[in-house]
């Protein structure tokens, strides 16, 4: 009788653990973008243009990305053309604004976040309005940037060994972003 109690109990006791098993969280997860990747989706992505005041007409083009891990932001350096009526030909400049990326559940998207302007100049502009327009075409620039979805995740970048992740947390590092996935909290 003993050899067969001692199978029941090795049974349970299997049995037992592997329940406990499943009754732990799902590990958290990666979710890998490369330098390379980033840079394809945002000049495909890219809007490139804003009227303000149906007078300033703001192009920024070719979009160059550049990681920042030591400010865990991307840094996007843009060519700039300003267009207006009174101005005649329009001017042409560069600029560099950078941002924090953040998730929007709703749209399942990668945004870019407290966009700054870390430079912004246009040629040709009069000494005595190149303060001014530098200073309000970097405004603008953070402007048509603010919210620029990087990336929509799809719904399988999301699910594993059927368990929804969530994305808590963006690292950038020197040639990619990380972004953490933890398990999604129960409805």
């Amino acid at each position: 009788m003993k050899p067969m109690f001692r199978l029941i109990a090795a049974a349970l006791a299997v049995l037992l653990l592997t329940s406990c098993a499943a009754l732990a969280p799902p590990p958290p997860r990666e979710f890998k973008l490369s330098q390379a990747q980033l840079q394809d989706l945002v000049g495909r992505h890219f809007v490139t243009a804003q009227t303000y005041l149906g007078l300033l007409d703001i192009k920024l083009t070719t979009p160059r990305v550049t990681l920042q891990p030591e400010s865990n932001r991307v840094l996007t350096a843009l060519d700039v053309t300003i267009a207006a009526p009174l101005i005649g030909k329009p001017w042409q400049g560069a600029a560099s604004i950078s941002g924090r990326l953040r998730f929007d559940p709703a749209a399942r998207a990668i945004l870019l976040d407290e966009p700054r302007a870390e430079s912004f100049r246009v040629d040709g502009v009069p000494a005595a309005w190149a303060e001014r327009v530098n200073t309000i075409g970097g405004w603008l620039s953070e402007q048509v940037l603010k919210g620029f979805a990087v990336y929509r995740l799809k719904p399988e970048d999301l699910r594993f060994d059927n368990v929804n992740y969530v994305p808590a947390e963006f690292k950038v590092r020197p040639a990619e972003i990380v972004i953490n996935l933890v398990p999604q909290a129960a409805p």
